[in-house]
């Protein structure tokens, strides 16, 4: 069993009970994660190799040119087909990294990244579209504010409202935090979303 839940038998059945080990608190600020340090190495060498492909070499540039006005780059005789092909492979071969590394944590199954790809959305356009350092971080600050609510949210409910109602209500409020702020940068910055400051 993982560290993370102790078994205590419930006396009257002789049933045992998995309890959690550590409070929702002291899962957000630092008991031990799903996922192994291999695995965040593994994340943050990507990121680091992402920033430094798109930002520092010339394929780089021409992605980015390319993104920007793909006939001007045309005319100065890139092939931009070839060029985007090459993109979608790099894609389409750090999604396949990214399922996995996520294996051990989830199940794998033919659609399991449909459960990310809208918070993924999200990121790409809080984070600004073509940025891959404010992805970064607004993966970060959108993981840490999705934990957060899930974590304290219905405690802080209970204090209001009944137990139940405050439960249902705070789990579908933090389902729908990340959207909220998503809504809430459109309405106060849309043009940063567009040029990734």
């Amino acid at each position: 069993l993982p560290s993370a839940f102790s078994i205590t038998p419930d006396p009257p059945r002789s049933i045992y009970i998995l309890e959690p080990a550590v409070s929702p608190a002291a899962a957000v600020f630092g008991a031990p994660s799903a996922a192994p340090p291999r695995e965040h190495g593994v994340g943050l060498s990507v990121a680091l190799g992402l920033y430094l492909l798109i930002n520092k070499t010339r394929i780089g540039m021409l992605v980015r040119a390319g993104a920007s006005n793909r006939q001007m780059v045309r005319a100065l005789g890139v092939n931009i087909q070839g060029l985007y092909t090459a993109v979608f492979a790099l894609g389409a071969l750090l999604a396949g990294l990214a399922g996995v590394m996520a294996s051990p944590i989830v199940s794998v199954q033919v659609g399991m990244g449909d459960e990310i790809i809208l918070a993924t959305f999200v990121v790409v356009v809080i984070g600004g579209v073509g940025s891959v350092k404010g992805a970064f971080v607004a993966a970060i600050v959108l993981g840490m504010f999705d934990t957060m609510l899930r974590a304290f949210l219905p405690g802080l409910l209970q204090q209001v409202m009944p137990g139940d109602e405050a439960q249902a209500l705070g789990v579908g409020i933090s389902s729908m935090g990340i959207y909220l702020m998503m809504a809430l940068v459109l309405l106060i910055r849309p043009r940063d979303t567009e040029s990734g400051h």
